[in-house]
């Protein structure tokens, strides 16, 4: 009897702390679950933000490379008109030049060399003196082509004049531009390399929750089968405990019948009356697991 009775306390006290710490688990458990997700949480926060500024990188490319066409445009434009203004100062400088020579009027420039030339055609001349007259006729015709040069760029001039303007403030405009232009590319350019840091900080900071969630769940899954094992063994440590129970039962019914023979048995020398339950005790046979009576006698 003690003996059993030791190993049923043995039984309780092993059961009771199977149960603690199955409890235990359960709570460590929890505390990984809801650790987890307060991380998943955080995660799809970043990732969020992870597209907001991706979206933000993007735009900002774009602005960029429009900006940096429009650059490049201008800076084609800002080439040709200086190209236009320099030839126009070009034809001014020649117009000046030529104003100096004296070239006179081209019609009447003209006039001279169609009267020498009839001179030629109508006059008995002597070679030396129509060689003359030839000499005489082309230094006017290169005075004439002169003049008619310098008459269509006078002609022009008042129009160039109008054009060199508009060519110069369009020029002074597009210089403002580009430079205006200049400071936006440069803080564009300054803005997507401090987005992108940002951006790789992100995807760093990212790579490490998924590290961290990664790690949580494996020791959910550890403690999820440290769960089942200590489930197993309490399971079992019951069905221990159950059967001995049992079989202490057993024990005690024998015990008490055999004392109880013993009582009748001394009522019977003593030829006292036995009653039917102390004649069945005695002479019939009781199941030891349910007292039932399996006598055989009628």
């Amino acid at each position: 009897m003690s003996s059993t009775s030791t190993s049923e306390s043995e039984l309780y006290a092993k059961i009771s702390e199977l149960k603690e710490q199955i409890v235990s688990l359960k709570q460590a458990k929890l505390e990984l679950i809801e650790k987890k997700r307060k991380l998943i949480d955080k995660k799809r926060e970043k990732i969020g933000k992870l597209k907001q500024l991706r979206d933000q990188i993007n735009q900002l490319r774009q602005e960029y490379k429009m900006r940096l066409e429009e650059f490049n445009q201008l800076k084609e434009r800002r080439k040709n008109l200086i190209e236009i203004i320099q030839q126009i100062r070009k034809d001014f400088e020649e117009l000046k030049k030529l104003s100096s020579q004296n070239l006179g009027n081209p019609d009447v420039i003209e006039k001279k060399i169609r009267d020498l030339e009839w001179k030629i055609q109508t006059n008995s001349l002597t070679l030396e003196e129509e060689k003359k007259i030839i000499q005489k006729i082309a230094e006017l015709e290169k005075k004439l082509q002169i003049a008619r040069k310098a008459a269509k760029i006078k002609e022009k001039e008042t129009e160039e004049r109008a054009e060199l303007l508009a060519k110069r403030v369009e020029l002074n405009s597009i210089k403002e531009r580009i430079k205006s232009l200049i400071n936006e590319i440069s803080e564009k350019k300054n803005l997507i390399q401090s987005i992108v840091q940002e951006r790789n900080k992100l995807i760093a900071e990212l790579n490490d929750l998924n590290k961290e969630i990664e790690e949580i769940s494996k020791k959910i899954d550890d403690l999820n089968s440290q769960i089942k094992a200590k489930r197993e063994e309490l399971d079992l440590n019951q069905k221990k405990l159950k059967s001995l129970q049992e079989n202490s039962s057993v024990i005690i019914s024998n015990e008490v019948i055999e004392k109880k023979k013993k009582e009748i048995e001394e009522k019977l020398k003593q030829n006292k009356r036995l009653s039917f339950e102390e004649f069945l005790i005695l002479y019939g046979e009781v199941n030891n697991s349910d007292g039932k009576n399996n006598s055989n006698l009628h």
